[in-house]
């Protein structure tokens, strides 16, 4: 029998990835919550898959890879972890009842508090962050290229989500030029 000391990696992993799941849960199942989080449109499927295997890939190549990450790997993408969780959760806080996970709402208005007021989309910036986190943490290699598509999509359904909002908000193209869409003076 292997030792439980062996496995402690994929384990912190886990308890990474359900302390985010399960700290959005909280948050999102409020009794004041009045947060709508429905399947959302055709988009989330850009993101949702290969965010799934960012997650499920590093696993399966620690055991079937045999691939071991450093203290350095772990301590990263735990920062990442976190950072992840900061943002996502954080912007959740902010939009309070604005969050849908369907682009095309006509019922949304603009939140420009919290981090908001800096970044349009902190939510999809902690999902950057998870895509990021995950590999290197248990220092995975074809897990990257997942990562890399997760990111695109991302990238991509921001596009999509800011047309519909310069279209359905009036003054969405202003905050849009005195904010940044994920990272400040970079994107």
């Amino acid at each position: 029998m292997q030792n439980l000391s062996e496995f402690l990696p994929v384990i912190i992993y886990v308890l990474l990835f359900a302390g985010i799941k399960l700290s959005e849960r909280f948050f999102l199942t409020r009794p004041e919550n009045t947060i709508r989080r429905e399947w959302g449109d055709w988009t989330v499927w850009f993101i949702l898959i290969p965010l799934w295997l960012v997650l499920i890939g590093p696993v399966l190549e620690f055991f079937v890879l045999d691939r071991r990450p450093e203290v350095v790997d772990m301590i990263a993408g735990g920062m990442l972890f976190i950072a992840a969780g900061f943002f996502a959760i954080k912007g959740y806080f902010d939009l309070q009842h604005g969050f849908t996970q369907a682009i095309e709402d006509e019922n949304t208005s603009l939140v420009v508090t919290g981090l908001y007021h800096v970044i349009r989309h902190p939510i999809s910036l902690g999902n950057v962050l998870f895509c990021v986190a995950c590999p290197l943490f248990l220092a995975a290699g074809p897990s990257w290229i997942a990562a890399l598509v997760c990111i695109l999509g991302i990238v991509f359904r921001i596009s999509v989500e800011e047309s519909f909002l310069q279209t359905h908000i009036p003054d969405y193209k202003t905050y849009k030029k005195r904010t940044w869409a994920l990272i400040p003076y970079i994107y």
